[in-house]
């Protein structure tokens, strides 16, 4: 895949911007949304400065739509970006705004990734919310992103930043794809940076009407080691080979950057085992136990979709709705495990993307139905203190949840797709 790399002095144009239109809209179902199949942004908050920070971006060209004024005129693509910052505590209270424009101008349309970062500004103790809001201009199609910046402690992950062997911004905390890579913390050069390794094995979220699943964590390392950021704050570190590390200047504090080490293909299911893995939420305790032990585990989790269809065509159809919400959970809710694994990623599978998703610094609550009404189904996340993951959640639990759940589970088992309207 090509790679395009933004030139940001000539691409980006700024300007203030004080509207406050935004705060009107409260229902943010839409940052949830498919990522699959529309623009699917990913961005970095990178601390490189006492008094300023970065915002990476990171777009595939193949989300973006390619016109050209004439027939023999070049293609281009037009993204525009805009920002607002809001005081974490007073989210009406704007801190900061800007909009900035990214053309892309080719003869032929080829895929590649669009890469870019700019600067805004940001003093040590920052702790705010960024709403991003990306549109297609072509396209006329607009999604939006929340990102809390911590700018309080030198411990914060967003004091860190990996990238690859071509000193670009890396996009996932999933770290197969090499062997080593470079740990970059300009704010902390020349610093000794301490690694703990932990090799765990995370259980996937329980059903939503019975205990949770979740136990104490015991933040004893299985592996310690360190290195030292150089006088440019780079640090050459080696990815582990199972579990996951967390990178830390103080160990006074569980706080740091991790690096996990899910599925080479990560947030996609492209193998059988993970495919067998996330269909554990419709099948039965024997049945799992069938597939998981398979010798031919392809032809058999085919089977398991065949014999709830009837039909190749309509197993096709049922194996595509499901797995891609299991990789739109892996982008939107993985934390210390993979998405699926999780309490809104078990419910997003399940019950399709609520209609409505009320969010607020500690909590989300999702509302399937009509708001207000006595019928509607919602659920209620809190967000977890977590040392690993600033996006991990847990679900209040309620047998109230029991036959809702069987029902949805009895759909996907007949072969159709769940989703309530």
């Amino acid at each position: 895949m090509k790679k395009l790399i933004l030139s940001i002095c000539v691409l980006i144009i700024l300007f203030n911007y004080c509207s406050t239109s935004y705060l009107s809209y409260n229902n943010y179902s839409n940052l949830y949304s498919n990522s699959l199949q529309f623009l699917a942004p990913e961005y970095i908050i990178y601390h490189h400065a006492e008094d300023s920070s970065k915002l990476f971006f990171h777009i595939n060209s193949s989300k973006v739509l390619y016109a050209r004024k004439e027939s023999t005129s070049d293609y281009y693509g037009k993204i525009n970006f805009h920002y607002i910052i809001y005081d974490a505590n007073d989210t009406k209270k704007i801190l900061d705004s800007a909009s900035f424009y990214v053309i892309d101008t080719v003869k032929e349309v080829v895929e590649k990734k669009i890469i870019g970062n700019i600067s805004f500004p940001c003093k040590m103790g920052n702790n705010s919310l960024m709403k991003i809001y990306c549109k297609d201009v072509n396209k006329d199609f607009e999604i939006e992103r929340h990102i809390f910046i911590d700018k309080t402690f030198i411990n914060k992950p967003q004091f860190f930043m990996i990238t690859d062997s071509l000193n670009e911004a890396y996009f996932s905390h999933n770290s197969m794809n090499s062997k080593s890579t470079t740990l970059n913390s300009i704010l902390n050069k020349n610093k000794k940076i301490f690694i703990k390794q932990y090799n765990r094995d995370f259980l996937l979220s329980s059903p939503p009407f019975t205990a949770s699943s979740q136990s104490t964590f015991n933040y004893k390392p299985d592996i310690y080691n360190y290195n030292t950021f150089n006088s440019k704050g780079r640090a050459i570190i080696k990815v582990p080979d199972s579990g996951f590390a967390l990178f830390q200047i103080d160990t006074s504090s569980n706080i740091g950057y991790s690096l996990f080490n899910f599925d080479e293909y990560f947030p996609n299911v492209r193998t059988s085992e993970i495919m067998i893995k996330a269909v554990r939420y419709i099948c039965s305790s024997t049945e799992y136990k069938k597939l998981i032990n398979s010798d031919f585990p392809k032809s058999d989790i085919d089977n398991f979709w065949l014999s709830r269809t009837g039909s190749k065509d309509r197993a096709r159809e049922i194996i595509r709705k499901y797995y891609t919400r299991v990789e739109n959970a892996n982008i939107h809710f993985s934390s210390y495990k993979e998405g699926w694994k999780t309490d809104r990623g078990m419910i997003s599978i399940i019950f399709g993307n609520p209609g409505l998703i009320n969010k607020y610094k500690d909590s989300e609550i999702w509302i399937y139905g009509d708001n207000n009404n006595l019928n509607s189904l919602t659920f209620r996340f809190i967000k977890e203190i977590n040392p690993f993951s600033d996006n991990d959640y847990r679900l209040i639990r309620s047998i109230s949840y029991k036959s809702h759940w069987y029902k949805a589970v009895d759909s996907w088992r007949s072969g159709r797709a769940y989703w309530i309207q």
